[in-house]
């Protein structure tokens, strides 16, 4: 099955970070944790590098979102 790569949009960005914060994750636990390299967390939150649909689905799951959520779509939950 392929890994499909999602382009950041503004909402894709604006949404990863502020959720981020809302939940009072720092960068190093969420990438530590959902096992995702710091440094390509912070370019997918700004925007700077395509995060793929795998990592995508980690990051929602940590945050006990939908992934649609970041995507710009409804439910949170």
């Amino acid at each position: 099955m392929p890994n499909y790569v999602v382009y950041g949009t503004e909402s894709l960005m604006r949404r990863l970070r502020e959720h981020r914060f809302r939940l009072g994750f720092s960068l190093n636990y969420v990438a530590t944790t959902a096992d995702i390299s710091a440094d390509d967390l912070t370019q997918y939150e700004y925007g700077k590098k395509p995060i793929t649909q795998e990592e995508l689905l980690k990051l929602a799951k940590l945050y006990k979102v939908s992934p649609t959520y970041f995507l710009g779509g409804l439910p949170l939950y």
